[in-house]
């Protein structure tokens, strides 16, 4: 029986899908008919052609019939409304809801929310600390929002800082961390730490304070958790603070940094001013760091002195390239610290003055080390204060009984150092001081060379040589000494400053001197051109404020090198920057690419026979060692020829470019910069840009030259004297310089009173003008007459006929009293000298 059921089994799968295939319900009958009385098996019509797969939609049959479906509100979204209208803590829930999902609408409206609101520092400390950080600074970024919601979160994050750095909140918390809670100490914690470097400040302060306001460790814990800022903070208590703070300050500081603080504590142990507390903090800071025993006066003596050498020449070597750096002091009263981000070569002749503050604490130093501190504490001391050296800074340095004799001459030697190693904010410092000692033997040499200050006059940087001519005239010397003429010549100079630096253009050719002149013009600068070197000479031999140097590198009557070599070694010439440009010209290549000679198989034939191209330079050597040259055939092409001419001057610029880099090398320190081509204002811009951030001092301001020449003048009123017997200033051989320099001035009192003083023809006759002279103001011309009045009452009238005439006449044809009586003082004036009267 089972074999049986086995085989029908067999059968049945073998025959099953043909007889299931005849018989589908879904197949089309013999006669081609659907049954279900179309071409679709759903409906009476055909699949449509179209991409809906169930045709088209039908229209409606009244449109105005079926009302419209709103879609419903964001349910968050409503939520961060509700919120938006509570306290302020619910607001900045809204703010930061809001910018989580990326709805800026919102965000917008909460903004306007929070700006009309009044918030207190606390309140925005609030605000600030729910949105958090990161989305602060997304919605300050996002261009969406308009200036006034952005500047919303700019106040709320300024307020939130300033109740951060509130000092009388950070001496609560402080006072907390004696609690005895230990959760209550744990915020006082995290509120110091939110209070960043202003929590620095206070714990520092506290630590050193006697007695302090809490346990000292629990103070150390704390400013351990601000990584390298506490050391830096401390370190100003233990250079600058009272006694017992400087010890306190020591200790804290073989406790956070042993290795870094060695130079404190190597200057507080030998410290001429050293107490106890400070010597027994160093030794202890000895044992920490590993050290044998204590470092004997003579190797403290070494080892700061190679510091402080070591801080100098890292300042010296620092350019003004926008970087910041931070900074802690002690104010006045040494107790308070302030911190300040400031450009790094400032911070770094802070570190210097640093060292040398450490350095001259030793009971024994060495003399040109104490110079070199003396150096590194006034160019600091000038950095942080441009008006240094007046008459209270010299009182705070040398005290009421003013400096000795050792003291001055430690003085000088810090101005011939500063000049020497380019360090123009000590020189000034140095200058501004010794000018408050008054004193004649800075002007008067024992043989035929100048004093250092008369000396310094000559120097290279105007800003220097302008204040040693102030100091000279205020020390009034009237005796004879060497130097005096050059002296004038500079009160002379100041007195003719423009209101713009002064640009010169070294370049012959007229046509490549037009977008150059324009350029500079449009970066502010007064342009010159001058077209030789010789004049170039001459020209900066005038003096002036000098700030640049705008050179080509092909100058008809000497080589460039020559040229700055010539330039450097000029008194006045050796700082201000030069850049010297390469511009393609006939004369770079016609001596290497001759003009192209046409042949009998009319190809261009082109001899390149320059040794220094770069087409020459493949060539192999000959017999004499010199390249091969060779000659060249380019097919007649216009292009060709073209292209090949750009190339090979474009090569030329090249070669000359590093021709002239590798010969001028480093030989002098004041910048120069070498360049193949200037092409846009932009790009000369940043190259001055580039030039002048390496010099050691920012260029000259216009407020700066404007209170130079009012020195200038002051200073040759003062000593103008031409009867003086003894007077070494030959005002009347410079008197159209001075005129010019008058005018130029504005015709200020001083001015006016040289003028007076001169007594010529020409200086008479210029006050006479002046008074007539109805743009100016009539105070102007009031005091042209009495200075008039002054000049004939001294010297009698030195003017013409002619001009006593036309005074005469201008008087008369005069319509207002005021010009009347101004006039009138000239002719009562003449009249009194010559005891005649027109009346």
């Amino acid at each position: 029986m089972k074999r049986h059921f086995l085989i029908v089994v067999i059968v049945w799968i073998f025959v099953a899908p043909p007889a299931i295939h005849a018989q589908d319900p879904f197949a089309a009958p013999p006669g081609g008919a659907d049954p279900f009385g179309g071409g679709d098996a759903f409906g009476a019509a055909p699949m449509p052609a179209g991409d809906a797969p169930f045709g088209a939609p039908a229209a409606a049959a009244d449109a105005s019939g079926a009302p419209e479906i709103e879609p419903l509100p964001d349910p968050l979204v409503l939520e961060l409304q509700r919120y938006s209208q509570g306290d302020n803590q619910e607001l900045a829930l809204a703010i930061r809801g809001a910018v989580q999902i990326s709805d800026w609408n919102q965000v917008a409206a909460f903004l306007d929310i929070l700006n009309a609101k009044p918030l207190s520092d606390a309140d925005a400390a609030v605000v600030a600390n729910t949105i958090r950080a990161n989305y602060l600074l997304r919605i300050q970024q996002h261009p969406e929002l308009s200036d006034a919601q952005r500047a919303v979160i700019g106040k709320v994050i300024a307020g939130a800082r300033k109740y951060a750095e509130d000092r009388n909140r950070i001496g609560t918390q402080i006072k907390r961390l004696e609690s005895t809670s230990p959760g209550e100490r744990l915020d006082a914690i995290s509120q110091l730490r939110s209070g960043g470097l202003a929590a620095v400040a206070e714990l520092a302060a506290a630590y050193v304070s006697d007695p302090p306001l809490v346990a000292r460790p629990q103070l150390l814990d704390v400013l351990g958790q601000f990584d390298d800022q506490g050391p830096l903070a401390l370190r100003q208590f233990a250079l600058y603070g009272k006694a017992a703070a400087r010890g306190h300050a020591l200790q804290a500081l073989v406790a956070l940094d042993v290795s870094g603080s060695m130079p404190d504590l190597v200057s507080a142990y030998h410290g001429e001013n050293a107490n106890e507390t400070e010597r027994s903090a160093a030794e202890k800071g000895f044992a920490a760091a590993g050290l044998r025993g204590i470092p004997s006066s003579r190797e403290a003596e070494i080892y700061l002195s190679q510091r402080l050498q070591r801080a100098i020449d890292l300042a010296s070597r620092a350019t003004n390239d926008g970087r910041l750096q931070r900074i802690w002091q002690l104010d006045e009263a040494q107790k308070a610290l302030q911190w300040q981000d400031v450009p790094q070569h400032v911070a770094l002749a802070r570190e210097a003055a640093d060292a040398a503050t450490r350095y001259r604490r030793l009971k024994d130093s060495d003399p040109e080390a104490q110079v070199a501190a003396e150096l590194a504490d006034l160019s600091y001391r000038l950095m942080t204060n441009p008006y240094y050296g007046s008459e209270a800074d010299f009182a705070i340095r040398y005290g009421k009984q003013g400096p000795s004799q050792d003291q001055i001459v430690q003085l000088q030697k810090t101005l011939a150092a500063a000049t020497q190693q380019r360090n123009e904010y000590a020189a000034i410092a140095a200058i501004r001081l010794l000018k408050q000692t008054a004193t004649s033997k800075l002007m008067l040499s024992n043989g035929a060379a100048p004093t250092l200050l008369v000396e310094t006059t000559m120097h290279s940087t105007p800003r220097v040589r302008y204040e040693a001519g102030i100091a000279a005239a205020e020390i009034n010397y009237r005796g004879g000494y060497s130097g005096s003429s050059d002296l004038l010549h500079r009160w002379l100079e100041m007195s003719a400053l423009k209101r713009r630096p002064t640009a010169l253009i070294l370049e012959a050719r007229k046509h490549l001197t037009r977008d150059k002149l324009s350029w500079l013009e449009s970066l502010g600068y007064d342009v010159e051109v001058v077209g030789s070197v010789a004049d170039l000479l001459r020209r900066i031999e005038a003096g002036g404020d000098i700030q640049l140097l705008l050179a080509t590198s092909q100058p008809y009557d000497r080589q460039i090198t020559e040229t700055v070599d010539l330039i450097r070694r000029r008194p006045l010439g050796g700082e201000f920057p030069i850049l010297i440009y390469c511009q393609p010209s006939k004369t770079l290549w016609d001596e290497d690419l001759r003009e192209p000679i046409l042949d009998r198989s009319e190809k261009i034939i082109v001899d390149v026979a320059g040794s220094e191209s770069a087409i020459a330079a493949a060539e192999e050597p000959n017999e004499t060692g010199l390249p091969r040259v060779r000659r060249t055939e380019i097919y007649q092409d216009t292009s060709l020829g073209e292209r090949f001419r750009a190339l090979r001057a474009r090569h030329a610029v090249q070669e000359e470019r590093i021709r002239i880099q590798q010969s001028l090398g480093v030989r002098w320190p004041a910048p120069l910069a070498v360049v193949e081509e200037i092409t846009s204002p932009q790009g000369l811009g940043q190259m001055i840009r580039d030039l002048n951030s390496s010099l050691p001092m920012p260029a000259m301001t216009s407020n700066e030259r404007r209170l130079y020449v009012d020195a200038a003048m002051v200073a040759l009123a003062r000593v103008a004297n031409p009867d003086e017997p003894n007077n070494p200033y030959d005002f009347r051989s410079h008197e159209q310089e001075l005129t010019s320099a008058i005018q130029a001035g504005g015709f200020s009192t001083e001015g006016l009173t040289l003028l007076s003083t001169l007594g010529t023809p020409n200086s008479q006759l210029t006050l006479a003008n002046l008074v007539d002279s109805m743009l100016l103001p009539l105070s102007v011309r009031q005091a042209a007459a009495q200075a008039f009045a002054a000049s004939v009452q001294r010297f009698g009238t030195r003017i013409d006929r002619e001009s006593v005439a036309r005074q005469y006449e201008r008087y008369n044809a005069a319509a207002e009293d005021s010009d009347r009586a101004a006039l009138g003082v000239i002719l009562d004036a003449m009249e009194q000298r010559a005891n005649a009267t027109s009346r």
